[in-house]
């Protein structure tokens, strides 16, 4: 059976997860656990050094898969449902990747510091067991990994207007995109001319501003992950997401 190893509340997850369920390619889902996971990750991935993170897919014919575009386009190849990346959309949808990707960086960066000073969202980040162990200290362990993947993705590199200004830039664009496009039958409009993996990635940039009730986040952590004035300056491209998710999401 093919393996999806991921984090619940993960956008680059979830976009694989999505890609996968749509497409009826079947998988079993394994909890990926920061730290202490790590090593056992970079050997299924052969990478000693260098950056790694999840959605690593492992297929049932043995192959390891990392990231959620490799595996969309892996589970495109397979199943039925939608295609994913159609030919003629090619570019359209590597640039929307990208947009996607830009969006989702800032607003990892934005959620992670606003966790930063919310003691409870940081416990939820140890794992239940841990948690529980550690009770008041647990904070702190999740102060570490919050830390820790913030130096990761260079979250810190930049402050947090500059990463606003990002996500306002690509929120722009996909609803000047959206602005051109008509209601479909299903009840949701989509970027180009069917359900594409560039709606699935593009939904994905509004979980840092209304995380989707899909997405398992704890109550602290869906308040960290949340941002109400851009929430309601974006409510329909949020509308739009949930339309896509009504519509598209199969499980």
């Amino acid at each position: 059976m093919n393996e999806l190893l991921g984090l619940v509340f993960s956008p680059w997850t979830e976009k694989a997860r999505w890609a996968l369920d749509v497409r009826r390619v079947p998988y079993t889902f394994r909890h990926y656990q920061p730290l202490i996971g790590e090593p056992a990750l970079r050997a299924k991935l052969r990478r000693l050094t260098g950056r790694v993170s999840v959605p690593v897919l492992t297929t049932d014919e043995g192959r390891v898969l990392d990231g959620s575009t490799d595996i969309a386009r892996w589970a495109d190849g397979r199943g039925a449902g939608p295609t994913l990346f159609p030919a003629e959309h090619e570019a359209e949808i590597a640039r929307f990747i990208e947009l996607s990707e830009r969006a989702l960086t800032a607003g990892r960066a934005r959620a992670l510091s606003r966790m930063l000073a919310d003691d409870e969202a940081l416990a939820e980040m140890a794992p239940g067991p841990v948690r529980r162990a550690l009770g008041p200290l647990a904070s702190r362990l999740g102060a570490l990994g919050v830390r820790r993947t913030l130096r990761k993705y260079d979250g810190h590199t930049a402050d947090g207007e500059a990463h606003r200004q990002t996500q306002v830039a690509v929120l722009d664009e996909l609803r000047a995109t959206l602005a051109r496009k008509t209601l479909a039958g299903t009840g949701a409009k989509t970027l180009l001319d069917s359900f594409t993996f560039a709606d699935i990635t593009m939904s994905q940039v509004l979980v840092n501003l209304a995380p989707p009730a899909e997405l398992e986040l704890g109550a602290a952590s869906r308040r960290c992950f949340s941002e109400p004035e851009l929430g309601e300056r974006y409510a329909d491209l949020i509308a739009w997401r949930d339309a896509l998710y009504r519509a598209f999401r199969t499980s």
